[in-house]
């Protein structure tokens, strides 16, 4: 599309900016839209969470080791 620039996609999704600096997030049937300022917001709210599930995951794995236990 014309004044649509493709910022990212993977399997899930695709992230856009129009040519109005609207920022569009599509992830599989949800379409989630931010002003710039707004995304930034978001993209660091997303960023957070995915470093507390990392720690968790990380803090599991070694007790699993530790352990010798395995999921």
């Amino acid at each position: 599309m014309e004044g649509i620039r493709e910022i990212a996609r993977n399997k899930i999704g695709s992230i856009n900016k129009c040519q109005h600096g609207v920022i569009h997030i599509h992830c599989k049937g949800v379409s989630l839209h931010f002003n710039e300022d707004a995304f930034f917001v978001f993209a660091s709210m997303v960023k957070e969470g995915a470093s507390v599930l990392m720690d968790e995951y990380l803090a599991n794995l070694v007790r699993d080791r530790d352990t010798g236990e395995e999921k």
